[in-house]
């Protein structure tokens, strides 16, 4: 916190010596009184239709949050299923509860940048995009066109260097490696982060083998300088102090009776198989119905049943493919579900989480019981059924990653065998973390204990949230890809052409890179960053592995 302090004040006074411009664009945000007012005023709109069932169920959660912000400060426990209005509902809490106890930022920290994106969407849409500052590698400035001055865009970006605004979006990565940085760059926000709300979306999704000290540093944020934790999600997971994990002394709910708004809430029916289905079964299955959204475990699996659907209609999503790639099958596949068209999705788990899509009926390979929950999220979306239909199966030839979904997989399965499994009941998904916690590591890096020697370089070396390295490579996926490309020849790569270069990149592990090379399938362009030269699958993306006909690459 000292070194924030310093470093911060250091690049401040210096910007204000040498560039009064970029001074001028900073604490140029409205106050959290004002946001309040805004956020009131388009609650007003939104609660006019609460008449059904679901928008009643909403209207109760909105009120409870609002009730629990007059609490005093500590850490907090929002438990709301999906389609519950966890995003409204939990800006309400912590803005009403920043300024009960005068308090100066939200920070709402999200796992994954889909998610991001549509959360910071409804923010701007409340609030305006001058007052919410979105921080992550793949911000589109598009969303700073218009804006009531010039500027709006430099000045969020400069916003993101200290967080110094009062809405702050970002993903769990930047939060949690910017508090175990060394870097002054990194280190730079953390004086900001005292004094806030802290939001945890999908708090379930934090990694396990950095579980105690992430606990740690955020019990250190609420003890000593006065931040409040939100964890948000609908399978909530055991973070209380036990002999297992050191997590919170006392966790304060938000929502009374959580299980009466499952309940509320329920959209889809759960089927579990009994029997291993071969991949041909799997398939049959996929084609006694136009609509359908199958995930399973492992890129290799979502492969070998592309391999036996013999029916028209199939797509394909996996990290295989590159975002731009990805954007356009959904949106493909939800205009096809809209009109009533047949629509057969195979992906992995890239498409479980934030992804605004509504199938029928949905087949999920079983894995970690929270990814099942994420997967059921996909089916019935929009409450147009009676009860959507999602089907657990356990794939004969199936493969699993390794290490902790390993272990979450083989967690689930022994509570999907034990009788009067309700996974309505959000009570299974703490009994299923405890479980958990108990197979795994929750400081496999040893973390803690450099942190108590001061060992700040080692700390931020060793804290990396995102597991096995990995290096993008850039696909010549369309035209605009290649003018890019083009452009990192002609000018080399600078700070707009890698933003405008991210939708067109496909990650590979670091240590499949030298391999990748000797076999002329990727070359380097830039320091860390590679083309691809095999060739691109219009459906399957980067994993066919093939070398590319040279006549391909004239254009």
């Amino acid at each position: 916190m000292l070194f924030s302090a310093l470093v911060d004040a250091d690049f401040l006074d210096t910007e204000s010596h040498f560039d009064s411009d970029r001074k001028n664009l900073r604490n140029r945000y409205p106050e959290l009184s004002t946001l309040w007012e805004r956020f009131e005023e388009s609650q007003r709109l939104f609660s006019g239709r609460k008449g059904d069932p679901l928008n009643r169920a909403r209207h109760e959660i909105y009120r409870h949050c609002l009730k629990a912000a007059e609490s005093q400060q500590g850490v907090f426990r929002l438990t709301v299923p999906t389609g519950g209005g966890k995003t409204r509902s939990g800006m309400a809490f912590a803005l009403r509860h920043a300024l009960k106890h005068k308090l100066d930022r939200v920070i709402v920290a999200i796992p994954y940048t889909s998610i991001i994106e549509q959360t910071a969407a409804v923010y701007r849409d409340i609030f305006g995009s001058n007052a919410v500052v979105e921080h992550h590698s793949a911000i589109d400035p598009e969303i700073y066109r218009g804006e009531c001055f010039e500027g709006a865009g430099e000045m969020a970006r400069l916003a993101t260097e200290n967080w110094d605004a009062p809405i702050i979006v970002t993903t769990t990565v930047q939060l949690f490696e910017s508090l175990f940085a060394n870097s002054p760059s990194r280190c730079r926000k953390l004086h900001n982060i005292a004094k806030s709300v802290i939001v945890l979306d999908e708090v379930q999704t934090l990694p396990s083998g950095l579980l105690d000290p992430i606990l740690d540093v955020l019990k250190e944020l609420a003890t000593n300088y006065r931040a409040t934790i939100v964890l948000c999600t609908a399978t909530q997971p055991a973070l209380e102090s036990s002999i297992y994990l050191k997590g919170f002394e006392e966790i304060t709910e938000i929502i009374p009776e959580p299980p009466r708004y499952f309940k509320a809430l329920k959209r889809v029916e759960y089927e579990m198989v009994e029997a291993t289905w071969s991949w041909k079964r799997v398939a049959e299955e996929v084609g006694r119905t136009s609509q359908s959204l199958t995930i399973v475990n492992t890129k290799k699996d979502a492969v070998a049943l592309l391999d036996v659907l013999d029916i028209p209609d199939v797509f394909y999503l996996s990290r295989d493919l590159c975002p731009a790639h990805r954007r356009e099958i959904l949106v493909e596949a939800k205009k096809r579900l809209d009109r009533g068209e047949p629509c057969r999705l195979v992906s992995t788990q890239v498409v479980e989480a934030g992804v605004d899509i509504d199938f029928p009926m949905v087949l999920r390979a079983v894995g970690p019981l929270d990814r099942i929950v994420q997967a059921a999220g996909r089916c019935n979306r929009e409450g147009r059924l009676e009860a959507g239909r999602v089907v657990l199966f356990r794939p004969e030839d199936g493969s699993l990653p390794p290490g902790d979904y390993r272990s979450g997989t083989e967690t689930a399965r022994a509570l999907l065998c034990s009788e009067g499994t309700d996974l309505h009941d959000p009570a299974l998904y703490e009994e299923y973390f405890r479980r958990f916690y108990l197979v795994v590591e929750t400081d496999k890096h040893g973390i803690q204990s450099l942190r108590q020697r001061l060992n700040f370089r080692t700390v931020a070396e060793r804290f990396q949230m995102i597991g096995e390295a990995t290096v993008p490579v850039v696909v010549r996926y369309n035209k605009k890809a290649e003018s890019l490309i083009e452009a990192i020849s002609s000018r080399g790569l600078n700070r707009e052409l890698s933003r405008d270069l991210q939708p067109y990149m496909v990650s590979v592990y670091r240590n499949k890179v030298a391999s990748l090379e000797r076999d002329g399938l990727i070359e380097a362009i830039s320091s860390g960053l590679y083309l691809w030269l095999g060739s691109y699958d219009r459906v399957r993306g980067i994993s066919a592995y093939k070398a590319v006909d040279p006549d391909d690459l004239i254009f």
